[in-house]
């Protein structure tokens, strides 16, 4: 298992009191725990208890319980329907679709759903992210590499004057918004605006569709080639396939309008359907106006918005505000409002100085943290990038696990987690840390209406999110990201290293 901390081997290296406290953490402990058994508030009992067939949205600020809601609802509403096939007879198994944006997140569901809900067991259960459920659907086609996928559309895109990130993007956005016959409604700014997307850089939207989306698509076409959107497109389109009587989309607001059709297109006639999102929390290009744009009614009436934050401190709230103050309005949005946290707790911490000091900082913060208390130590890209830290925790004898793209939660005794920020979208950890929050990792225009500036905002707000008690960010001064010069001094005590 990558990034797992050998016990046998790390214990030679270390001090036999270090052995014994780790070890005796490692006999009894899951610190990656999911939520536990949690009381229920008011306004999350009217969303749970609501046995109306349709739609419904939930949406809230990070840390307001939407997920904990939804899993709640799901177990009441799956009540109700069985105990009506009961009453009728009904020799079908209940059809119940739960849908999550990435597998590490899936992988965080999947266990909080099998911990809180007994009745599902007598239901016919599909838990997965968008893109495995889409495969299993289509009968698992090949799909389009993503190297080459992204090799082609930039040989036909670079001479328009973006980013590769930035083109890659936009291409992403007009493919995942629109289907293939309504293309040409992006080509007219009169009547779609780019949800989400920023005014910088300006986009010519008629060149990127004439230069690049069609000739792209008819290359596909040519090549007999699909790609991950094109298997959503199939969905939305086809009317085969089965229906569920239930379903759940966490972190709705990351997927893609045609993702949305797909999944709406598999609802049966009275189905229970919950969407679950903050379009503040929005980190991927995959924005629509309107839920009627994507064939799914909502209405005051089965529309609610959880305001209280359950998770963050004071504190962390109010450090990751500012990130998010000012963005563009979404409808779907919720800022984090700290004056409706509930608890307090210590300043968030800013640590500045070379990378291999900030780890060494880490390191011994880690350390003096309370026995069986989750960290994550989250860094915007991954893989690589986490060597280094992977090499000081194996000195220091900080046992640890990697989650980026997990698709299933690790139930083993680490207190410690490695993952991208991208992919702790919807978990929750004590502590938080953000690594090396670097203007080369982190790359965006200049302006403030900047696409990519305001993704990266979104991005680095996301991951504070994650904390419930505190949280470290670092960066080397001078190279830092310009998401940094947005942080508010008199939330953070700043620290030299």
């Amino acid at each position: 298992m990558a990034g797992y901390h050998q016990a046998t081997a790390a214990d030679r290296e270390l001090p036999a009191h270090s052995r014994s406290r780790r070890l005796q953490r490692s006999a009894w402990r899951w610190a990656m725990r999911v939520l536990s058994d949690v009381r229920l508030t008011p306004e999350q009992l009217k969303v749970v208890r609501d046995p109306r067939p349709g739609t419904m949205l939930i949406r809230g600020a990070a840390g307001s319980g939407k997920t904990t809601t939804a899993v709640r609802r799901l177990q009441f509403v799956a009540g109700v329907w069985l105990r009506q096939h009961a009453r009728a007879g009904v020799a079908e198994p209940l059809r119940v679709l739960v849908l999550t944006y990435n597998r590490t997140l899936r992988g965080y569901v999947e266990t909080l759903v099998e911990r809180q809900i007994s009745n599902i067991s007598q239901a016919e259960l599909t838990l997965d992210t968008f893109g495995r459920w889409s495969m299993c659907q289509l009968g698992f086609p090949d799909v389009l590499d993503e190297r080459e996928r992204s090799a082609k559309i930039w040989q036909l895109g670079h001479q328009l004057g973006y980013t590769r990130e930035f083109l890659l993007d936009e291409v992403d956005y007009v493919l995942g918004r629109f289907l293939p016959d309504d293309l040409p409604l992006y080509g007219d700014p009169q009547r779609i605006e780019r949800t989400g997307r920023g005014t910088t850089p300006r986009v010519d939207r008629n060149a990127l569709l004439e230069r690049v989306i069609y000739p792209y698509r008819e290359w596909k076409a040519t090549e007999g080639y699909l790609d991950w959107n094109d298997l959503a497109v199939v969905l939305a389109t086809r009317a085969d396939g089965p229906r569920y009587e239930v379903i759940v989309v966490d972190e709705a607001q990351d997927f893609s309008g045609n993702q949305v059709r797909a999944v709406a297109r598999h609802a049966s006639a009275q189905a229970n359907m919950t969407f679950v999102l903050d379009a503040v929390q929005r980190i991927y290009p995959s924005g629509f106006t309107s839920w009627r744009e994507v064939g799914v009614q909502i209405t005051g009436a089965n529309s609610h918005r959880l305001s209280t934050n359950h998770r963050n401190t004071k504190q962390i709230a109010a450090f990751a505000y500012p990130l998010v103050a000012g963005l563009p309005p979404e409808d779907d949005g919720t800022l984090p409002e700290f004056e409706n946290s509930e608890r307090e707790g210590p300043l968030p911490l800013v640590v500045r100085g070379r990378f291999a000091a900030q780890m060494s900082y880490v390191a011994k913060h880690i350390a003096e943290l309370p026995e069986g208390e989750s960290v994550a130590l989250l860094h915007a890209k991954g893989g690589g990038w986490f060597s280094h830290v992977q090499e000081v925790l194996n000195a220091e004898g900080i046992p640890f696990v990697e989650i980026t793209r997990r698709s299933e939660w690790p139930q083993g005794p680490e207190e410690t987690a490695l993952c991208t920020m991208h992919s702790s979208k919807g978990l929750e950890f004590d502590h938080v840390v953000l690594l090396g929050l670097s203007a080369e990792l982190m790359p965006h225009g200049g302006e403030e209406d900047d696409t990519q500036m305001l993704t990266h905002r979104k991005l680095v707000a996301m991951a504070i999110g994650r904390a419930r008690k505190s949280v470290v960010l670092s960066y080397k001064p001078g190279e830092e990201s310009r998401v940094v010069d947005l942080l508010d001094p008199d939330t953070y005590e700043e620290v030299e290293v």
